[in-house]
């Protein structure tokens, strides 16, 4: 079993809910959980809000109610002045959690199972960036593992189990070193870029 946990912060959380709200099939069934296990942190930290002390206490519930859990979330975003992020950011932010889950893993067969979601779920309409990625993966997954039996050995069945764990990451672990830029992701998300020069790397 895996055992990396990508470290959510507010934003994250905000931008996977606004990408669940747009794609209804783009996952998020543990997006209320993270968000519960977000504000139990931010209490013991400190944190004396009660809206956020409410969404600590769901985190008592093994699976926390997940309309509870936005309207919660909502009421301390409204007492903060926060909302929610735009389209654009939030599509890459979903997709860089997505390939920082493939890159951080220990696991071949897992990384499969990350990889195989861009086999089955396809997302056309969004920025150049992103739905070119998203093609890429979807390619790369059937060019890995879409066997012929004996008309075509796929280059996975000839691999170990580190060495196919070792090439999905070099292979997606360029686009999340963009996203992970900030210079990049103001880029992407047509903000401006200090100095109007694109950005390195």
């Amino acid at each position: 079993m895996e055992s990396h946990r990508y470290p959510y912060t507010l934003n994250d959380l905000l931008c996977l809910t606004r990408f669940k709200q747009v794609f209804e099939s783009g996952g998020g069934d543990d997006i209320p959980k993270a968000i519960v296990e977000w504000a139990e942190q931010e209490v013991m930290a400190d944190g004396e809000n009660e809206s956020l002390l409410i969404l600590a206490s769901l985190n008592l519930d093994k699976t926390p109610d997940a309309d509870e859990v936005y309207d919660y979330l909502e009421r301390f975003m409204r007492e903060q002045g926060i909302g929610y992020p735009g389209y654009q950011l939030s599509t890459l932010t979903w997709l860089r959690i997505r390939l920082w889950e493939m890159t951080h893993c220990t696991d071949a067969q897992m990384a499969e199972v990350y990889l195989s979601y861009f086999a089955t779920h396809f997302y056309d309409e969004t920025s150049d960036f992103f739905s070119r990625t998203c093609s890429f993966l979807y390619r790369f997954y059937y060019f890995l593992f879409d066997s012929y039996g004996d008309q075509y050995r796929t280059p996975a069945e000839d691999m170990t189990q580190d060495e196919l764990l070792a090439y999905i990451k070099d292979r997606v672990s360029c686009f999340e070193r963009k996203l992970c830029n900030q210079e990049w992701r103001a880029f992407l998300t047509m903000k401006k870029v200090s100095g109007g020069s694109k950005p390195e790397g």
